[in-house]
């Protein structure tokens, strides 16, 4: 009888223990240390960029990377089109790949929720034990550690973040140099300058085609680095949606002087001065009209004259902002290129510590700027201490040429400030630096931080967001199109309240003044 109490004792230890391993998120002993000497195979799923030719399975520069690990992965690689049902029908069948890599996949909200209910792991303790580089680097950038932890004080995953000067402002305001010359009118300053030259624009074949058809200024109104929303700068108010002045959180569309932006839209459209397709138009047809052979666009909006013609010799030359009616001169301001999802591990994986081990890989600087724009020897060159740019061979795309060896723009990296300083920079990246410096004196100090939410907020966040985001998209492209502005928007107003507006930034202010004090 002894015996069989000693037995079933040391049973109930051992039920106990495994117990108190399973509900351990993050503990050391649920992740022991593992031998790499015998290889693993691990599922992954990734996004590929929209311009990448090659599958991950075939990229030697990753499979180096695994190889120095003793891993195997086999890829599922999506497409920007069909991720998002791909991942939502992993997580809703709990058939979960090891891994998610890849920028620009899981939003934040779904970090947080599958994360709270265990199909993402807790990272911080694998990090703080198995990751020099993710750990050193967190160290030295609390902020960057403070926007990837979830409310729950838990990391689940590791984001991609470029901190280079030129993604603090997507968007560049370009105008037809050439037919300013002819015309013998100067670069304008004021909205004012820029309405007189628009309408110049417009009465005269500038093209020489024998056609008043000239599209004096265009845009892709629902599109963040091609649309017109710098401009409200002009009069007094910046921030696509969310805005921060002295430590309070704003909705820019909500505000007056947003109003007074949004009439001055209008008055351009009714003189025939903005294309009729800038509210409608897709990317292709957009940039179609930019790289016309025989130009038609007056002003427009872009990111960059090489990354339009692959050249600089252009007609085209980027502005300041506009001097509003009141002085105001403003423009929109970025944090950078930043993706919270980037790295996840899901409660599948049963070698956690391999999969953060090889993931570690990615943020030695060496290692990132490769993972990012090409593998040393073949899309960059090493000089001492600086990276050079190789040229895409003939007939490739400089994008197609990025991502033949890496994930590249959907890779995971984290690139600071000071890293770029080793680049020698391409001509195209040269010019969007100079639009970035050009802007900075114009953008405001404080700007919304990315930050991740409780999954109750995230929740009502998006009920929120989705009835208010969608009726401004619907509301300020009429008012800008229609008019009756002064007569229709305290009933714009209204309902923007009515669905919660006031709630929103509530929230919002919430989550800012908790980012400010930590």
């Amino acid at each position: 009888m002894k015996k069989h109490m000693v037995v079933l004792l040391a049973v109930l230890l051992l039920v106990l223990g495994a117990c108190s391993n399973k509900d351990s998120k993050t503990g050391s002993d649920e992740y022991p240390e593992d031998s790499v000497e015998k290889k693993v195979t691990l599922n992954g799923f990734g996004v590929k960029a929209p311009a990448a030719t090659t599958d991950w399975d075939d990229m030697s520069f990753l499979q180096e990377l695994e190889d120095n690990v003793n891993i195997d992965i086999k890829w599922t690689n999506a497409t920007p089109q069909t991720q998002q049902e791909q991942i939502n029908l992993m997580f809703a069948s709990d058939d979960l790949p090891d891994l998610f890599y890849s920028a620009w996949s899981l939003g934040g909200n779904d970090i947080v929720k599958y994360g709270a209910n265990g199909q993402l792991i807790a990272l911080e303790e694998l990090i703080e034990e198995h990751a020099p580089n993710l750990k050193a680097l967190l160290e030295e950038r609390p902020d960057i550690k403070s926007m990837i932890t979830a409310p729950d004080g838990h990391i689940y995953s590791i984001p991609q973040f470029e901190e280079s000067l030129w993604s603090t402002s997507n968007d560049a305001f370009f105008i037809n140099k050439k037919w300013l010359d002819d015309l013998g009118l100067p670069i304008p300053t004021t909205t004012d300058e820029f309405k007189e030259t628009l309408k110049a624009f417009k009465s005269k074949d500038l093209n020489g085609d024998g056609k008043i058809d000239e599209i004096p200024f265009s845009f892709m109104y629902n599109n963040h680095i091609r649309g017109p929303h710098s401009l409200s700068g002009s009069f007094g108010i910046v921030g696509r949606n969310v805005g921060v002045e002295n430590g309070k959180v704003y909705y820019a569309p909500a505000e007056p002087n947003y109003k007074e932006y949004v009439k001055w839209m209008n008055e351009l459209y009714v003189e025939g001065l903005i294309d009729p397709e800038a509210f409608t138009h897709d990317t292709q047809v957009f940039d179609s009209k930019i790289k016309s052979s025989n130009p038609i666009l007056g002003a427009y909006f872009s990111w960059s004259n090489w990354s339009n013609f692959g050249t600089l010799d252009s007609e085209y030359v980027a502005i300041p902002p506009l001097k509003g009616p009141n002085g105001d001169q403003m423009w929109n301001r970025n944090l950078g290129t930043f993706s919270i999802s980037g790295f996840s591990i899901t409660n599948v994986n049963k070698n956690p510590v391999r999969t953060i081990k090889w993931v570690d890989q990615m943020f030695d600087p060496d290692i990132g700027m490769q993972m990012s724009l090409g593998p040393i020897g073949i899309n960059l060159e090493k000089e001492g201490d600086k990276y050079v740019i190789k040229d895409a061979p003939a007939g490739t795309s400089y994008e197609e040429f990025r991502h033949k060896e890496t994930p590249g723009s959907y890779g995971v990296f984290i690139t600071l400030a000071e890293q770029f300083e080793k680049m020698e920079l391409s001509p195209g990246q040269q010019e969007k630096l100079e639009y970035a410096e050009m802007y900075a004196p114009y953008q405001p100090e404080e700007i919304y931080p990315n930050v991740m939410y409780s999954v109750e907020d995230a929740e009502r966040l998006s009920i929120l967001q989705t009835d208010i985001d969608g009726y401004i998209s619907e509301m300020i492209p009429k008012f800008m199109i229609e008019g009756n502005v002064d007569a229709g928007w305290d009933t714009y107003i209204g309902q923007l309240e009515k669905m919660g507006i006031n709630e929103l930034i509530e929230i919002y202010q919430k989550y800012y003044d908790n980012f400010k004090s930590n």
